[in-house]
């Protein structure tokens, strides 16, 4: 009896699909996902230079000075370099040794920036591709002082960033703004939100750790500013279901029959969406999700995103572990055939940045405090030399009439 009643049945995949077989199991290899990873190792850089003073100032408390001993200490104290005027690395000090320098003033110097000094001497030295992560503390604000090419050094600027970034294949950079008050040389205020940065290098799934991390300390303090990043393979986004209106899930594969349309002529389908390790910006405005969100019909029927409910927790478990699902309504109706595919593909905004940042970002001068100079041209450079990628081919999901 069971042979004669699942012989005269209609399959699930009543289509044919090539992707799904006959009883609607998913035949296509979903490949890997991108999940965040514990660094091997994991080295501060501080650079000290005039322009980086008004967050040194002796004896002053400033947001620069709480915020980056909460990051630096949070991590098992692993002592921070401190750049040569050169670029070169020099001093290592530990961590109570930073942290009685910079309170007391130490680090207030007269030399410039120079950052593919830095950059280079960094990346030289940086095992990466075993794990290593190196995170520069800077104000990115790029000053060849001194030098009687500096006009020329400074249109140069993204080209020699790009040259040394090229050099090292496979290496991902996140950079993480932040601000703080400003001291002018008699403690006094000149600016209540200075930006700087921390320049996250490593291997992606090392760089989004460590990102996440920082980023949630600055977070939880309000000094966070905004984030960029290049050199990530975001692979596709691990998901799940969740409780679907008229379907019925077929186990745990992305199929899902009983679609009956004289009950209603719509279907829902919620798919649960971990945006844990990417870019904050995707699960922290609807409006980046729903744009990087790409979603059709393979067989003709109509099909929208409905509602879109982010729940993001970035100390899951009570610890400093980011927790981003977002739950997405796909709503199917108008079904033409008695099955469908509906197909979706997550990307990546690149070089989304908020309104304000794009300002700090393009600042003209360096003695503007409110804003980067240069800082464009550094994001420039590192944008020419490597690249975000993520798999292109769609998801899929089967929804069926068949009951």
């Amino acid at each position: 009896m069971a042979y004669i009643f699942s012989s005269c049945s209609s399959p699930i995949n009543s289509i044919n699909d090539p992707h799904f077989d006959e009883n609607g199991v998913y035949l296509d290899s979903l490949g890997p996902t991108f999940h965040s990873a514990m660094p091997s190792s994991l080295d501060f850089f501080v650079e000290v230079s005039g322009s980086m003073n008004g967050f040194f100032r002796a004896n002053r408390a400033t947001a620069f000075k709480t915020d980056v001993w909460a990051i630096v200490s949070n991590f098992g104290n692993p002592g921070v370099y401190v750049p040569s005027n050169t670029g070169a690395i020099a001093a290592k000090y530990n961590g109570e040794q930073f942290k009685v320098k910079m309170n007391s003033g130490g680090f207030v110097s007269t030399v410039a920036t120079q950052v593919p000094a830095m950059l280079e001497a960094i990346l030289s030295n940086l095992d990466y591709e075993n794990g290593a992560v190196a995170v520069l503390i800077s104000d990115m604000k790029y000053s060849p002082v001194g030098n009687k090419a500096m006009p020329v050094l400074l249109q140069q600027y993204s080209t020699d960033i790009r040259n040394i970034v090229g050099k090292y294949p496979g290496s991902a950079y996140s950079v993480v703004g932040a601000y703080s008050e400003y001291l002018d040389a008699k403690g006094n205020v000149a600016c209540e939100k200075s930006p700087y940065y921390y320049v996250i290098i490593g291997k992606d799934v090392c760089v989004a750790e460590i990102r996440n991390c920082i980023t949630t300390i600055l977070s939880d303090r309000d000094n966070y500013l905004d984030n960029i990043e290049t050199g990530f393979d975001y692979k596709r986004p691990a998901y799940s279901f969740g409780v679907p209106d008229n379907v019925i899930q077929l186990d745990n594969e992305p199929t899902f029959f009983n679609y009956d349309v004289s009950y209603s002529d719509t279907c829902k389908v919620v798919l649960n969406l971990d945006l844990s390790d990417f870019r904050w910006h995707i699960a922290n405005d609807e409006d980046v999700l729903r744009e990087c969100l790409k979603v059709k019909s393979a067989y003709g029927s109509d099909i929208e995103v409905g509602k879109i409910n982010i729940n993001i927790n970035n100390h899951h478990q009570k610890k400093l572990e980011r927790l981003a699902v977002a739950s997405v309504e796909l709503k199917l109706w108008n079904m033409r055939m008695d099955a469908d595919v509906i197909e979706w593909t997550l990307d990546h905004p690149d070089f989304y940045v908020t309104d304000e940042f794009l300002k700090i970002q393009n600042a003209t001068a360096e003695a503007d405090l409110t804003g980067s100079f240069s800082l464009s041209d550094f994001i420039k450079g590192v944008f020419q030399a490597v690249q975000n990628h993520w798999n292109q081919e769609p998801n899929r999901i089967l929804i069926s009439k068949t009951n």
